[in-house]
């Protein structure tokens, strides 16, 4: 079941920002939108936010691995 996003006014930001998010965690990323939605911030930050601590983590994890491998 594909996730809903939230109602916006102008939902063109919201919508480039979930351009850079990977298929596999769009869904996780319109639930951040949701949250910051109802919260009363900007769900475009908030996906912004969400990718780029994707992004950290990702990398952190391959670096990590590619020492361990080294060791």
């Amino acid at each position: 079941m594909a996730m809903q996003l939230p109602t916006l006014p102008d939902s063109g930001p919201l919508l480039t920002e979930l351009r850079f998010v990977s298929p596999m965690d769009r869904d996780d990323a319109i639930q951040e939108a949701w949250l910051a939605y109802l919260e009363g911030r900007d769900p475009a930050r908030a996906v912004a936010t969400f990718a780029q601590r994707l992004r950290r983590e990702r990398q952190r994890t391959l670096v990590s691995s590619s020492v361990t491998e080294l060791v």
